[in-house]
């Protein structure tokens, strides 16, 4: 009897290429921007705003009486842009699956357009949804469990144990926020191209992820990379910008109060929709490239015995990217 003894082969994945391919993708398949755009209109953001504490403490009281006087005005602003958010981030998730299924297809040299994509986009919804407010509440219950030590300590003056505690809490909070993020982004996939359950796709998403951490880890960082070159260029373009704004601002300042207003205005509502522009481009990139890198990981050739098992058990041992 002869046996053949055949260790697996170190799976290599090409990085680089994924990056390129993911850039060629976007720039032959403009329409694609659109989904990052929609994308970008339903990720959070925040703004700083910087005041002396003088300032601070009179627009507080104004913003108190007015509250006082008019919190009926104020309740139903409130609601509306609770509910334009929470409509926003509906829409993200369509997008994000509209742009999944068609950058599949696109990869598998396939007709597609923006219409489709939106419309198998939506049948995905309700799970998404789902996975996002189960991780949501999941992060929110590991924050709560890891302050509560830190802020009874600091109750109790012992400073030592609360800042020893903290950079404890700090070392366990970050790797768990690592994996639920890339378990999450994988649980995606899996619910966007396969359709699973959401308990199944956590399940793949965190097998997927364990089983090749290293990767997830250097593809990573290399998104993070390109992002930080793509910031870097843009300086440039931000300070010309500024070059130009500054003096036209301090002319119309001085020329009239009006025009200045109306000058300001403009300018912020121009400065708003470059990042917009450049956070359509990223969150498309980004998507298109982990959903090629998802491709790839997930592409595991099964020998005959995994093929017989398969059709015992009824379900796929190992998840490869359905032909869609």
């Amino acid at each position: 009897m002869i046996t053949t003894n055949k260790s697996p082969q170190k799976k290599q994945i090409p990085y680089i290429e994924i990056l390129k391919q993911a850039g060629r993708i976007v720039w032959q398949h403009r329409y694609l921007l659109w989904f990052g755009f929609l994308m970008a209109l339903g990720s959070p953001g925040s703004f700083n705003i910087g005041n002396s504490n003088e300032d601070f403490g009179k627009q507080g009281e104004v913003a108190k009486s007015f509250f006082e006087t008019h919190w009926q005005i104020v309740l139903v602003i409130a609601l509306f842009l609770f509910a334009i958010g929470i409509a926003l981030l509906l829409v993200s998730f369509i997008a994000k699956a509209g742009l999944v299924r068609s950058v599949v297809l696109v990869s598998q040299n396939k007709k597609t357009d923006f219409r489709a994509g939106w419309r198998s986009g939506k049948k995905y919804l309700g799970k998404l949804l789902k996975l996002f407010l189960l991780f949501f509440l999941a992060t929110f219950v590991i924050m709560i469990i890891l302050a509560v030590p830190v802020v009874y300590l600091v109750i109790a003056k012992s400073w030592v144990s609360a800042v020893l505690v903290g950079l404890l809490a700090i070392a366990i909070f970050v790797p768990l926020m690592f994996v639920f993020s890339l378990t999450k982004i994988f649980a995606e996939f899996y619910i966007i191209l396969f359709n699973l359950r959401l308990r199944s796709a956590i399940e793949a998403g965190y097998t997927l992820l364990v089983k090749n951490i290293g990767h997830s880890i250097i593809f990573g960082l290399l998104l993070m990379a390109v992002s930080l070159a793509a910031g870097i260029v843009l300086l440039p373009v931000a300070g010309i910008a500024l070059v130009i704004l500054v003096p036209a601002g301090a002319i119309f300042y001085y020329l009239s109060k009006i025009a200045f207003a109306i000058f300001l205005g403009l300018a912020i509502l121009l400065f708003l929709a470059a990042i917009l522009f450049v956070s359509a481009i990223f969150q498309t990139y980004k998507s298109t490239a982990w959903t090629l890198f998802f491709q790839e990981i997930a592409k595991v050739e099964k020998p005959e015995a995994e093929t017989v098992a398969e059709a015992e058990l009824g379900k796929p041992i190992v998840a490869t990217p359905e032909k869609i």
